[in-house]
């Protein structure tokens, strides 16, 4: 696949079904749910003020965080949980922000279907870090537990930068960014955060959540597109519990939602992209 050095599209250009934005909903939605818990708890009463934030964190936040290897074993799911919520407003404000700029860097380099891979398989592995180096740099306090996104804002970036090394942001039509330049700024903002904190764990899960992102793109540049094939494969899973689709000639509906799914494609992807039948199909309703 030739990858484009840059593309004129904003950062928030078609996003209607967008897999990207989906994704930022559910990180927002996330916080949205573990915070109105601690609202309650703080209401409810029944807990002492002074102690209702050990409350949160020892009887609810554990249930969505990374954490040590021992509280892992008890809430292994928090591999899956712990990327799609937050602690601090400003925090997951700017790191959504971070999230949909370099996000849709890569979905328009490569698609759709490569974004939600891309920022699952990020988290576990940076995740997996994170709980692995604490082995060797235990954390104190609550610091020890960790939610949010961090490892695939840099899977994303450094995924970018490796299928298009000078690819540039376009914030309006005029305004235009280098995607390494925004790269460095986050990089460089995180490393200000995290100085003099001694978090080895937290640094560990953003360089391997970046390392996870370049293999990735290294691997798709190769010709191995992860997202397709999981996409592939899950449609023809799903082909056996769904009823047979009628003949495209039986339906005006369908064939509508047919034309658009292959236009969507070349606009994404360009003609190479689309298969023999899809060619066959497309010339089919162009002849008549």
């Amino acid at each position: 696949m030739n990858y484009t050095n840059s593309s004129r599209k904003t950062v928030l250009s078609d996003y209607e079904h967008n897999p990207l934005i989906r994704l930022v909903f559910a990180c927002g939605a996330g916080y949205i749910m573990l915070h109105l818990a601690k609202i309650v708890i703080f209401m409810w009463g029944q807990v002492p003020v002074l102690e209702s934030t050990r409350y949160f964190y020892d009887k609810i936040l554990v249930h969505f965080a990374l954490q040590p290897i021992d509280g892992m074993l008890q809430h292994p799911w928090t591999i899956l949980t712990y990327m799609f919520t937050g602690l601090g407003f400003f925090k997951l404000f700017t790191s959504m922000v971070w999230l949909l700029l370099f996000g849709n860097v890569m979905q328009q380099l490569t698609g759709k279907s490569e974004v939600v891979p891309l920022f699952l398989l990020s988290n576990i592995v940076g995740g997996i870090a994170f709980v692995a180096l604490q082995q060797y740099f235990p954390l104190a306090g609550y610091d020890k537990m960790f939610v949010g996104a961090d490892a695939a804002i840099l899977g994303l970036a450094l995924g970018g930068i490796v299928l298009a090394p000078k690819y540039k942001v376009y914030f309006t039509s005029n305004l235009a960014i280098p995607l390494w330049g925004l790269v460095v700024v986050y990089v460089i903002l995180n490393i200000v955060v995290l100085y003099g904190t001694k978090n080895y764990p937290l640094a560990g899960l953003s360089v391997v959540g970046a390392l996870t992102g370049m293999i990735y793109a290294r691997m798709m540049k190769g010709g191995i597109k992860l997202g397709e094939l999981t996409n592939r494969n899950w449609a023809r899973m799903m082909k056996g519990f769904m009823p047979k689709k009628k003949s495209v000639l039986e339906d005006k509906d369908e064939i509508r939602y047919d034309l658009d799914s292959i236009l969507d494609k070349i606009n994404e992807k360009g003609m190479r992209s689309l298969t023999k039948g899809e060619k066959e199909f497309l010339q089919h309703h162009n002849d008549q």
